[in-house]
């Protein structure tokens, strides 16, 4: 297995938990599957609001900037039931000038529930197109860059 060298530093892994309600779920009391994307894009707004300080309000209604999702691919181990607690893991994948590919995975306890690699552009809302991270965003962005 190759290291990684991250230079001395060890890469920050953003954690949230998540109490899981009447509203994720179906009438059995089992998260309903659509409901876990919202938990994951809730997991990474909450991670840019407390981790990046670039929270979505400032994002999109001050700056006018925005974080399409260009490709989510998602994994469901095993169902969450109402009041679960999941614990979400948040990292970085690979970050490019304008795109990041996030990992966010959700455990209970010790058992792994879910797990979604999630592809986001960096847009300008005013152009619609990707632009570059700002220096700041970037280099909070690489402190959770767990592959290189």
């Amino acid at each position: 297995m190759k290291r990684i060298d991250f230079g001395g530093k060890v890469p920050k892994v953003y954690k949230v938990s998540k109490i899981i309600r009447m509203q994720h779920c179906d009438a059995a009391g089992v998260v309903f599957t659509p409901q876990y994307f919202n938990l994951f894009v809730e997991a990474l707004e909450d991670w840019f609001r407390e981790e990046l300080d670039f929270g979505f309000p400032q994002m999109v209604v001050e700056k006018n900037l925005g974080l399409p999702a260009m490709r989510f691919v998602a994994k469901f181990f095993k169902p969450s039931k109402l009041g679960d607690v999941l614990d979400f893991r948040v990292k970085v994948k690979r970050l490019r000038r304008n795109n990041v590919l996030v990992n966010i995975e959700g455990v209970c306890g010790s058992e792994r529930r879910c797990m979604a690699d999630v592809l986001h552009g960096f847009a300008d809302l005013d152009t619609m197109a990707l632009t570059d991270w700002p220096n700041h965003l970037l280099l909070k962005l690489e402190e959770y860059l767990h592959q290189r």
